[in-house]
């Protein structure tokens, strides 16, 4: 990260530049599954999730996605994240810690493979993770894409509540990347 995030200013400068992504093909599920799959994986672990929690969640929501429901969901990017978030919650109150190693997937598909982040990404999820469940949960979304508008929806919030939940997440993201080095404070 070059330049700590602006915290303040318009929604045009909050919002990401994947807002302009091309609509869903709803006759090419296997494209829609090559770029959704490692997107909803970052979205996942951008929430708390590793590697493999990420994988198992996301790849859980595309199976209930299919058949029926692929061509006939209005917003599929939305309902896969929405889906996915809940099984990786379902995962958190039933987890146990396995006894034996977790074997290798065959023919490499391993979700660690997909997911490579660098050393900055790696420091800016340790720092999402120190955020609250809901500053974290909001972040999530905004960093996926979504505008305020589509978050408050899908979170059941008001637009103002987004906007100033990103606004405090920022700033404690700023704080705990310690990036407010020389910044006057009142």
């Amino acid at each position: 990260m070059t330049e700590p995030p602006a915290v303040a200013g318009t929604e045009a400068q909050h919002r990401p530049a994947v807002l302009d992504q091309p609509a869903v093909r709803r006759d090419n599920f296997e494209a829609f599954y090559i770029s959704e799959m490692r997107a909803v994986s970052v979205f996942l672990m951008h929430q708390g999730a590793t590697p493999y929690e990420a994988a198992d969640a996301a790849h859980e929501a595309i199976a209930k996605l299919l058949p029926d429901q692929w061509r006939t969901l209005e917003h599929p990017r939305a309902w896969l994240r929405v889906t996915a978030q809940r099984c990786y919650w379902r995962q958190n109150d039933s987890r146990t810690s396995p006894t034996d190693p977790v074997p290798d997937r065959p023919g490499g598909t391993c979700p660690v493979a997909e997911v490579v982040l660098t050393d900055t990404q790696q420091q800016i999820m340790d720092a999402l993770h120190r955020l609250s469940p809901g500053r974290r949960t909001v972040m999530a979304w905004h960093f996926d894409g979504f505008d305020y508008g589509e978050i408050a929806e899908i979170l059941d919030m008001t637009p103002a509540a987004v906007r100033q939940s990103i606004c405090r997440a920022r700033k404690d993201l700023i704080s705990i990347l310690d990036l407010d080095k020389g910044v006057a404070h009142d």
